[in-house]
């Protein structure tokens, strides 16, 4: 037994309290509750999304426990936690995230990409792009350019977009109109209310046997 869990004995929790969420100790808000509800609806149409706030309201958690519910039969997620790939960077990381051969040239990456998509049609590619705001114009230019791959009669992929409150800002200037135009949802986390965070502190002490007298 280490430390916390010796005083969490202590205090007559059976485990350290605010340790990982488990699926069934999530605290769900109704603005957490919205953005699933965008979060499927953007996956089932290959739509653009784009989840704002500022730091610390939950994003990352929140797409990235989405990310987990999501039916394997039918949805491949990729997750890019590099804000600042370049262009080329970029195809390389989503070649290896489908299982496919990286390459340092462009043309290598794309054919890799085309072919894995043309192998698994039944099956929607779901790009997530965290912390957005840093991404370089070409960067962004690249996926959006990559929604047209092979000139589909629908949508090539998901993509979800997460970044600060300023990125719906930085996408309307003239340089990314063309990605803003294709967005099909936008939500926005604001901080918890005073309610919203009482309940999660009840939640979370219950969780490990701790009860208001």
């Amino acid at each position: 037994m280490n430390e916390l869990d010796h005083y969490a004995r202590s205090w007559g929790a059976t485990a350290v309290p605010f340790g990982p969420l488990s699926e069934t100790q999530w605290v769900s808000i109704p603005a957490q509750q919205r953005a699933f509800t965008l979060l499927d609806q953007t996956a089932a149409l290959r739509g653009v999304m784009l989840l704002s706030g500022g730091n610390g309201t939950g994003k990352s958690t929140l797409v990235g426990r989405w990310v987990r519910q999501l039916e394997s039969r039918l949805y491949t997620p990729v997750n890019l936690t590099q804000a600042t790939l370049s262009s080329s960077g970029l195809l390389a990381s989503l070649a290896r995230g489908v299982g496919k051969r990286a390459s340092m040239r462009r043309e290598r990456n794309l054919d890799e990409l085309s072919s894995y998509l043309s192998e698994h049609e039944r099956q929607t590619l779901v790009i997530v792009m965290d912390d957005a705001q840093n991404s370089t114009h070409g960067t962004l230019e690249e996926l959006r350019l990559l929604l047209g791959l092979n000139l589909p009669s629908q949508p090539t992929f998901a993509l979800v977009l997460i970044g600060d409150e300023y990125l719906l800002g930085q996408l309307q200037l003239r340089n990314h109109r063309a990605l803003c135009s294709r967005l099909s949802a936008h939500h926005m986390l604001s901080p918890w209310t005073l309610e919203e965070i009482q309940t999660y502190l009840t939640t979370r002490l219950e969780a490990v046997g701790i009860n208001q007298a």
